[in-house]
């Protein structure tokens, strides 16, 4: 599976520190995967830039991790079928 991390910029959001910028990384896979990670059963919500599905482990919590990463594992599968 074609993924890789990426420095990214973050933005505290709530209104809490307009502005405020924060260093970040996140898991750039291909675009392709957007929409099948929104439509899966547990459902992944990234941003596309550049090409890239860009998911920011930053807003996921550690108990999470495996969740995520079998949400990822399944629409890989989806996508390599014909």
């Amino acid at each position: 599976m074609p993924a890789r991390v990426v420095d990214s910029p973050a933005v505290v959001g709530g209104g809490g520190a307009p502005g405020m910028v924060l260093p970040s990384a996140v898991v750039a896979l291909p675009e392709a995967f957007a929409a099948p990670l929104r439509q899966g059963p547990t459902p992944v919500v990234g941003r596309t830039a550049d090409g890239s599905c860009l998911l920011d482990l930053r807003t996921v919590p550690a108990p999470a991790d495996a969740e995520l990463a079998a949400a990822v594992r399944l629409a890989a599968e989806g996508l390599a079928r014909p």
